[in-house]
């Protein structure tokens, strides 16, 4: 299991058996609705502790959504005109390409915000082939639905109003709209945008809202000490990266480079456009639209220093191109023309799948997803989850009634491993921070933390107390190390004056 998808998990294991269950301890940093979903899942947790202990709540829903996906495909396909066999097909050669296979069993986020993205294409390019107003609606929620699972929806979102704007203006389907003047076509340009966009707005600012009445900052997820900014702050460590930040050239090469691994069915429908005579036409510049989006942020995001530009972030080119081709076969017609586009583009799809399956099996292109093809060996999240799953089995053992108090940033795959997780005080408790400010006074009986490390946040405890984990402190005491990696600390109460001086 990736760390991120059992982390995912964990959010939503805290909403219902940590010590303060409540739903802001889904947490408000990363997107909510991976982890909401699962909330339903976990409440089966104390029949089948495996779907939080070794995330199977995860691969469930990322499975579920994989399926839909292809579902969805089939059916893009029959509203586009595809016969039933194309379709199919289609829907397969998307769905068993051994990369997003992979995503759609894995765990992560990826599966639902790719059903949720290719939904918005699909039904965007429905509205522009027919100016449908109930597709433009659809579009709206699948897009806010994008924006609660990641937050490349935002950039995607900036693409979709911008090609709003070309299909309005001089993409006219009718002869209405070639007969409005200017100002006319603005204001549907502002309608649309309503429609299409105010679902993902609210969404947005609603995040913001509850990210400022509950953690007292709009922006916490944005700038807070777990947030994708601070956690890149790893990257410090990194002299290539280093390298990469402070040249925009070499950024840019960076991006290109990845994303043209995805890129093979975009350019086969540049290729059926030239030949077909229809590659400079307006809907054409709408698909480069979308496919730059992504692309687009992770170049924002390393010239601030806050990407790990890891290959699958590059991905989401690559189910848009392909939500996008349905659109593109019905300007063939039905017979033998859309035959050989359809030949031409189940070509490009079979290359991409060759292409990375290939990519997978080199540690250097996409080391995230080569770490999958070994279970253990070089798979740092086997090893890491093995070894926290024995620190969670050894302080059951021995501590079951104790209170701990841990970071559930670092420490969450300890909390779902263990057979008594309301022992643990952590980061979603209501008393964490005033605990970590004083944890003797706060009735602490031991503090577990990770080994710190340079530029990376691990523990709240570790920031508030720099020494502790190295040179310990004056009212705790080192009891156990894990192996240099984790070190548990007892904590000594305080006694009042008057205590103190019947002793």
């Amino acid at each position: 299991m990736h760390s991120d998808a059992i982390s995912r998990v964990a959010n939503a294991f805290y909403v219902l058996y940590s010590r303060d269950p409540h739903l802001g301890a889904i947490g408000f940093v990363w997107n909510p609705l991976p982890s909401l979903l699962e909330v339903g899942m976990l409440t089966l947790y104390p029949l089948f502790p495996a779907l939080a202990t070794v995330g199977i709540a995860a691969v469930i829903q990322s499975s579920v959504f994989a399926g839909l996906t292809a579902t969805l495909l089939y059916n893009a396909g029959r509203r586009f005109g595809l016969s039933a066999l194309m379709s199919m097909m289609f829907a397969l050669l998307y769905s068993l390409n051994p990369f997003i296979f992979l995503f759609g069993a894995n765990g992560l986020s990826d599966a639902p915000y790719v059903y949720f993205l290719m939904m918005t294409v699909i039904q965007f390019s429905l509205w522009l082939k027919n100016r449908q107003t109930s597709a433009l609606i659809v579009a709206g929620f699948a897009l806010s639905l994008a924006f609660w699972t990641r937050y490349e929806a935002v950039p995607f979102g900036v693409s979709l109003a911008l090609g709003v704007v070309i299909a309005v203006l001089w993409m006219r389907i009718s002869a209405v709209e070639k007969r409005g003047t200017l100002k006319e076509k603005l204001y549907k340009v502002e309608a649309t945008w309503i429609l299409l966009l105010l679902p993902a707005l609210f969404s947005g600012l609603l995040w913001i809202f509850f990210n400022y009445i509950i953690m007292g900052n709009p922006l916490y997820f944005l700038n807070s000490e777990y947030s994708n900014v601070a956690q890149s702050g790893a990257l410090q460590n990194d002299a290539a990266f280093q390298e990469i930040f402070h040249s925009p050239l070499l950024a840019l090469g960076f991006v290109l480079k990845k994303t043209l691994w995805f890129a093979i069915p975009l350019l086969s429908i540049m290729l059926l456009r030239l030949f077909s005579g229809r590659l400079f036409r307006w809907d054409m510049l709408i698909l480069l639209l979308l496919f730059a989006a992504v692309p687009a942020l992770q170049y924002l995001l390393l010239l601030r220093e806050s990407s790990f530009g890891w290959f699958r972030y590059f991905m989401y080119v690559f189910p848009v191109t392909v939500a996008w081709i349905p659109y593109e076969l019905q300007h063939f017609g039905k017979g033998a023309r859309q035959r050989l586009a359809f030949t031409v583009l189940t070509a490009a799809m079979l290359g991409t799948a060759v292409l990375l399956s290939y990519a997978m099996t080199d540690p250097e292109i996409a080391p995230d997803e080569n770490t999958f093809l070994h279970i253990k060996t070089g798979n740092e999240h086997y090893a890491a989850q093995t070894f926290e799953r024995q620190i969670a089995d050894y302080m059951d053992e021995h501590y079951p009634d104790a209170t701990v108090l841990a970071d559930s940033y670092s420490a969450y795959n300890i909390i779902v491993s263990s057979r008594y997780p309301r022992k643990y005080l952590i980061t979603s408790d209501y008393l964490f921070k005033q605990a970590v400010k004083d944890p003797p006074g706060n009735d602490i009986d031991y503090i577990l933390i990770p080994r710190p490390k340079e530029n990376i946040p691990t523990s709240a405890v570790n920031a508030e107390f720099p020494t502790l984990y190295d040179g310990g402190i004056d009212w705790a005491t080192l009891v156990h190390d894990f192996d240099g990696q984790w070190r548990l600390f007892k904590v000594k109460k305080w006694m009042g004056p008057d205590s103190a001086e019947e002793e």
